[in-house]
């Protein structure tokens, strides 16, 4: 496992050259999925946020790593609140998020609806209707997603910071 973690990205790298090699040679789009796979599970493998120096600072005083990451968590989350619910979910959740999922929905789309490449290659009109409906679309629901993440981190957070929970 400690070699999967250490070159993930050689991994992932080496397999997309195969499959692109593939889709050019034989014009088989078998590896669009499993390749897809291997990029969301490389988040999977290692993604540490914690920072070793703040864990070394911490762990002498008597400090576990799950309560470093709720001090962490605290201090990030009382300055997200101040600046409210509307502008989190539009702002991290619609505009940031939302152009990940708008490449992910176009991906997707690519990959499971026949004839998207030549609809988009007809005309820069197409491509840019299809760029626009991707990222509306991505914006839409990176919306509704972090309108729920707030309510979880709001809960968080009071039953962190609440001393009679």
């Amino acid at each position: 496992m400690d070699f999967l973690k250490k070159y993930r990205f050689d991994i992932i790298i080496a397999c997309s050259a195969v499959a692109f090699l593939c889709d050019v040679y034989f014009k088989t789009h078998s590896f669009r999925l499993p390749i897809l796979g291997l990029y969301i599970l490389s988040y999977a493998f290692g993604r540490n946020t914690n920072d070793a120096y703040e864990r070394k600072a911490f762990l002498p005083k008597g400090l576990t790593k799950e309560d470093i990451k709720n001090i962490a968590f605290v201090k990030d989350w009382e300055e997200v609140r101040k600046k409210g619910i509307v502008r989190y979910a539009l702002v991290y959740g619609g505009i940031f998020f939302g152009f990940g999922l708008c490449a992910i929905f176009s991906v997707a789309i690519w990959m499971f609806v026949k004839g998207t490449f030549k609809y988009i290659s007809d005309d820069p009109a197409h491509m840019v209707n299809f760029i626009g409906y991707t990222y509306v679309a991505g914006v839409i629901s990176g919306t509704i997603l972090y309108r729920f993440i707030w309510v979880y981190n709001e809960q968080k957070f009071i039953r962190l910071t609440d001393p009679l929970h």
